[in-house]
This record gives structure tokens, C-alpha cells and sequence, in this order.
């Protein structure tokens, strides 16, 4: 038994920390993918950009997104970590997002190469020759040390963030109860830690502003309420005094009070109604500002969603159908972006400890909304199953299904051959016009598909593969029902092919690679749930 396999397990939950490791893939992979399966079972969600970038792929967004999504960014140190200049951007972003950046050392590296944001901070070592399970113990340690603020950090910088970018509206603003939490939060921050953020301290600023100015509004409201009260109860003692006296005068009176306590009601009547229009008018403004985002035309870029990391081979037949169920459900709700709705998936398939991991990239520049579908936006559709004719289609046929209710013109490869499916790919983009007819197989690469007029305008395709994935010299292949070893990169498809291809024709593109990495680049032929 190895020192780490007698680290503890831990359930992890909705509250576990997020970790992002920062690392070098020319001597830190292995590392970091032992790290993180490590973190993993200690209960931590970690996770790292496993997934080399996709050509035309906005890099730093991506990363950048997954940097703000963290609690704390670990930096795996050998050589080439410190000389990379990709590790040194995700240090920097992560230092101007106050984040907390833990150094380990995978690999001993001269001191005069760290980078000086690194070299002040406490390293953890975990060198040849030292306790694995003692050094992720400390590991473990300094990253649940004050767990909960760091938590908030990463929930008030998100809240900010949306704020900032949906135009500062007031709707977006903390409120009541959870204001003063977020103001105790920032009170409790130490120069030891990570610091709350310039965009931060403006979000709980401007909440602080709007939440006094409504107190006033609402102080404004009850003094014009009570001078209102007064003015009646001076019209009912003058009333009093002109008509006291006799069974008329008591009728009056009896009707006086009987109309006082009638308005009175009305007035609290006439409050809770106010306050019914207001949450109404805060739920129309959400409702509308959800609207108008689904309604744009100038979305662009590419999400890629994973079912299942690369080094994981536990995507059986009912975990694929989970992710699929998932994702198809969530995808669809009116309110729930694309990017939150495959979020939601993954979190219920990280849930399970027994499902496999997910993983996501996007730099997508908006959010797109499947349950709000824009008149006016041009939505394709190729859903791919790759297996043999005898396999459960069930999961393509959700995916068809949902894309379909979501308006997509939605084509469909069954089991192809890698030909037939350079052929299909090609007439979905467009490649060969006049000719989409999805049969006849011809030897067009993906690589080489080309759009000479570029990216259409307000379009959105979504290309979903179904079947079994091969990792192989850092690159992510699909497989069809001849891929074989004898010829594996003649009858084996490039992720980042697809992915270029699809970017090439459509101004916003998804892919959904709902696959076990489970195809065996030594085997004969390709079939899935083999």
C-alpha cells in the first residue's frame, strides 16, 4: 500500500473547496494528475486544464474562468513550471485575483529561477524521498485553514463579477441579511490571507448605498403614512366635538371609527401589496435581463464539455446515460444558461464518488439560454453515435430529442467509418455545398475543412459524439467502427480537429464529447460498452 492510498477518505459536498493546480505539462503531468486524484479523495474539488488548447480557442478567457472559479490555485513547481510562460500568466491572473496560490514542489528547482510571487510564499515539498501522504496531509492542512472566508471569497467575487458584467444593475445587488454577512466577511479580512478585491469592496460598496437609499425611501413612506393617520384621527376628534352627544351623534362617531380602521386596513393592504409589485418588478427585471442576453446576436466563441476526464475509464453505459439525462434536462430550462446548465451536471455527477469526473472549458464571451431560443439565431445540430449497429442508441436519441424541442435543425451519424464521418462533418460545416447528404463516405479530414467567408453571424452549432475516446500523445481522439491500431490516426478523429472545424463555420459552437476514454489504441476495433 503507497502513502497516498493511506490518506483518508473523504466525502466530498456542494461546499468542498475548489482547487486549481497550476502546472508545467512538459515535466509536471504526472504530478498533477496524481495531485489531483489525491485531492480528490481527501475530498477537495480539484481539478486542471487537462485539455490542450483548441486552435482558435480564446486561452486566457478559459483560464481565466477557471482561475476565478477557484478557492485556492496550488502551483505544482519543477523546471519547467518556472520558466513556462503560460504557468506564469495563471500566477499572475490568479495574484490580481487575490487568490490564494499554494506552492508545491514536485521537482527541486533552483531558487534564482522562482519567480519572485512564488518564492515569498511557504512551500510544501513533495521531492523524492519524503512521505507523499505526510506532504498532502500538510497540503491538506493550509488549504482548509480559514476554509470559510476563503469560500466567500470565491462566491462575492463571482456575485461582483456578474454584476460588473451585466451593467451594474441594482437587482444584482446584496440585500438585507446576506449584506451583512458579506460586510462581516470583509471585516474579518487579515493581511495573512488573500485580500478582497478593488471590484469586491465597489460590489458591497454599491449594495451598502442602495440598500440605505431604500431604508430612506421606505422611512419617507411611513412618515407620509403617519401624518396621513394624524390628519384622520384630528378630522375624528373634531367630529367628535361638534356632534357629541345623542344616539345620531354615536351612529357618526361608530361610522367615523368603523371608516378609520377601514382605512387603516387598506393601508397595510395597500403596503403588502407594494411590496408584492416590487418583488414582482425584481423577478420581471431578472426575467427580462435573462431575456434580452438569450436574444443576442454577437456570441461567439466555443464550450467543450467532457463526460469524463482523459485519464478516467469509469464511463460505463449508466454513467453516460446520468450525464446525458442530466445535461438534457438542465439545458433546456428556461432560466439556465448553457454554460450553468452543464455546470449543474457536472456537479451531480461529481456527487456520486463513484461517477466519473467531468470537465469543461469554455470562451464563450455571453450566455447562451436553449430554453429561450433566438428567433432570429441559426441553430445546427450533428449528433454522432459511434459503436456498432447493435448498441443502445438511447443516449443520442435524448440528445436529438432535446436539441430538437430546442429548435435545432438536428442531423444525425449512425456507427460511420472514419471516412464516412470526414464526409458527414464536412456537409455539416458546410465544406461541400449542394451536397449535404450525409451517405456517401469521401476522405475529407476534418483538419482540412475550410469556410473561406469565416465564422456566420449569430449562429450556433452543437456537435455531440456518443461512443468511445482514445488519449494518445496529449491529444484526445474519437473513435469510429473501424479504428484500429494498425492505422489509429488514419481511422481516428482530433478533438481539436472538430473543434477547429466547428469554430471555422459557426460564430458560437458546443461540443459534447459523451465518452469513455476507454478506447484502446493496441485493439482491432472500436465498440462501445465493450
Amino acid at each position: 500500500m503507497t502513502d497516498r492510498n493511506r490518506f483518508p477518505l473523504m466525502a466530498k459536498t456542494d461546499q468542498s473547496l475548489k482547487v486549481f493546480i497550476s502546472y508545467a505539462r512538459k515535466d509536471g503531468s504526472a504530478f498533477a494528475e496524481e495531485l489531483v486524484e489525491a485531492l480528490d479523495v481527501a475530498g477537495f474539488d480539484a481539478f486542471l486544464d487537462r485539455n490542450d488548447i483548441a486552435a482558435g480557442e480564446d486561452w486566457e478567457k478559459r483560464l481565466e474562468a477557471m482561475l476565478a472559479a477557484a478557492d485556492t490555485v496550488v502551483f505544482v513547481m519543477t523546471p519547467g513550471s518556472v520558466a513556462s510562460e503560460r504557468c506564469r500568466w495563471e500566477i499572475d491572473t490568479a495574484t490580481a485575483l487575490s487568490k490564494r496560490i499554494i506552492p508545491v514542489v514536485a521537482v527541486e528547482t533552483p531558487e534564482g529561477e522562482v519567480p519572485p510571487t512564488i518564492a515569498r510564499l511557504n512551500y510544501i515539498f513533495f521531492t523524492r524521498g519524503l512521505s507523499f501522504a505526510r506532504a498532502l496531509k500538510q497540503l491538506a492542512t493550509a488549504l482548509t485553514s480559514d476554509a470559510t472566508w476563503i469560500r466567500e471569497h470565491t462566491r462575492i467575487a463571482e456575485l461582483a463579477d456578474r454584476w460588473m458584467q451585466r451593467g451594474r444593475p441594482d437587482v444584482l445587488l446584496l440585500r438585507g441579511p446576506e449584506l451583512e454577512a458579506a460586510s462581516l466577511w470583509l471585516a474579518a479580512a487579515t493581511d495573512n490571507g488573500p485580500q478582497p478585491t478593488d471590484l469586491q469592496r465597489s460590489f458591497l460598496d454599491a449594495s451598502a448605498h442602495y440598500e440605505h437609499a431604500q431604508a430612506n425611501l421606505e422611512a419617507e413612506r411611513l412618515a407620509a403614512v403617519g401624518v396621513e393617520q394624524a390628519a384622520k384621527e384630528a378630522a375624528l376628534k373634531r367630529l367628535s366635538l361638534i356632534t357629541r352627544g345623542g344616539l345620531a351623534v354615536s351612529g357618526l362617531l361608530l361610522a367615523a371609527a368603523i371608516g378609520l380602521a377601514f382605512w387603516s386596513i387598506n393601508a397595510e393592504g395597500r403596503f403588502r401589496e407594494a411590496q408584492q409589485l416590487a418583488a414582482e418588478a425584481q423577478a420581471n427585471s431578472i426575467d427580462a435581463e435573462i431575456a434580452g442576453e438569450a436574444q443576442r446576436t454577437d456570441i461567439t466563441g466555443q464550450l467543450i464539455a467532457y463526460a469524463t476526464a482523459r485519464t478516467d475509464i469509469r464511463l460505463g453505459a449508466e454513467a453516460r446515460t446520468l450525464f446525458t439525462a442530466s445535461a438534457t434536462t438542465h439545458l433546456v430550462a428556461p432560466n439556465t444558461s448553457l454554460l450553468d446548465g452543464f455546470m449543474r451536471a457536472q456537479e451531480e455527477m461529481r456527487g456520486n464518488r463513484t461517477a466519473p469526473r467531468p470537465l469543461l472549458s469554455t470562451s464563450l464571451n455571453g450566455d447562451l439560454y436553449l430554453g429561450r431560443p433566438a428567433a432570429t439565431r441559426k441553430l445546427e445540430a450533428l449528433v454522432v453515435t459511434a459503436g456498432s449497429a447493435d448498441d443502445d442508441d438511447s443516449d443520442a436519441d435524448a440528445w436529438e430529442a432535446m436539441l430538437r424541442e430546442a429548435g435545432f435543425d438536428v442531423h444525425r451519424l449512425l456507427n460511420p467509418t472514419k471516412a464516412q464521418f470526414d464526409k458527414g462533418l464536412a456537409d455539416f460545416v458546410g465544406q461541400r455545398r449542394g451536397e449535404n447528404s450525409f451517405a456517401a463516405p469521401a476522405q475529407i479530414s476534418p483538419s482540412q475543412v475550410e469556410v473561406s467567408t469565416g465564422p456566420e453571424a449569430n449562429t450556433l452549432y452543437f456537435f455531440v459524439f456518443v461512443g468511445q475516446a482514445a488519449s494518445s500523445d496529449g491529444q484526445n481522439w474519437l473513435g469510429f467502427s473501424n479504428s484500429s491500431a494498425a492505422d489509429f490516426e488514419g481511422t481516428a478523429v482530433r478533438v481539436d480537429a472538430v473543434a477547429a472545424a466547428l469554430a471555422a463555420r459557426a460564430a458560437a459552437s458546443v461540443l459534447v464529447i459523451n465518452a469513455p476514454f476507454t478506447l484502446d489504441t493496441g485493439g482491432v476495433t472500436l465498440r462501445r460498452n465493450s
